[in-house]
């Protein structure tokens, strides 16, 4: 019979209490950190117009809002086309990029709902080089064939019922011929008497292949070109250019 019985189970239970303890305090080992996720593409598009009056501006802006939808940063940027128009209140990811574009040294800029207006095209190798966000660059009609295009993505042809195909179908073949991604958007499209029940009004094929059909809609026209969402006739092409942007850049 042990003499000391106390003691020694008070031993006992007092070791088992500190290894619980130890187990119970001590930190755990440190996980690996997660890999970052790899950024989203974030296309480059410049967005040409045929001839004036076509609405080349309009979908450059709607184009950009949609690209900024999907984006994680929630905003984009366009550089040159019009400055006058655009919503005055801006989205919290659009203030952001104009102060990172101020100290790029943009002067010539404003946000606008989703985007960030850019007039000064001076800038655009530097905002490209970051991939921060979506660019589209709203070219002039009557600028130099090649401008916007050393750093794009994908070209983005507008025309209007005005444009010669034979002049589009040029303008597309040199494009390709040149290695360029390029997709058509025919812009101010009047609805047909007949709808094509096969190929919806959006998304048709022609002597030019697969290109996008925008219908005429001035309050649309007139919500893109300030700054706003795509809605009615817009919606559907825009979302589809936009895919096709991204695919472009991924």
């Amino acid at each position: 019979m042990n003499a000391w019985p106390h003691p020694r189970g008070r031993g006992l239970f007092e070791t088992a209490l500190a290894r619980a303890e130890a187990w119970l305090l001590e930190p755990a080992a440190p996980r690996a950190a997660a890999p970052s996720p790899a950024p989203p593409p974030r296309p480059v598009v410049v967005v040409r117009g045929l001839a004036r009056g076509c609405g080349a501006s309009t979908v450059a802006r709607v184009l950009a809002v949609a690209l900024a939808r999907g984006d994680p940063g929630g905003a984009a940027v366009v550089v040159g086309g019009p400055q006058g128009a655009g919503p005055r209140i801006a989205a919290p990811a659009a203030v952001r990029a104009s102060r990172t574009l101020t100290e790029l040294g943009c002067e010539s800029l404003r946000p606008a709902g989703r985007v960030c207006l850019v007039s000064d095209s001076e800038l655009l190798p530097a905002i490209v080089a970051r991939r921060t966000w979506p660019v589209v660059i709203d070219v002039a009609h009557a600028s130099h064939p090649a401008e916007g295009l050393g750093a794009a993505d994908v070209a983005v042809l507008v025309a209007s019922p005005a444009v010669e195909p034979s002049l589009l179908a040029a303008v597309e073949a040199s494009l390709l011929a040149a290695g360029r991604r390029v997709e058509v958007v025919a812009n101010r499209v009047e609805p047909q008497e007949v709808e094509d029940v096969e190929s919806p009004p959006s998304h048709r094929c022609g002597a030019l292949g697969a290109r996008l059909e925008i219908p005429e809609s001035r309050l649309a026209a007139q919500l893109a070109l300030g700054c706003r969402e795509a809605r009615g006739a817009f919606a559907k092409p825009i979302a589809e250019l936009a895919d096709r942007c991204r695919a472009a850049a991924a």
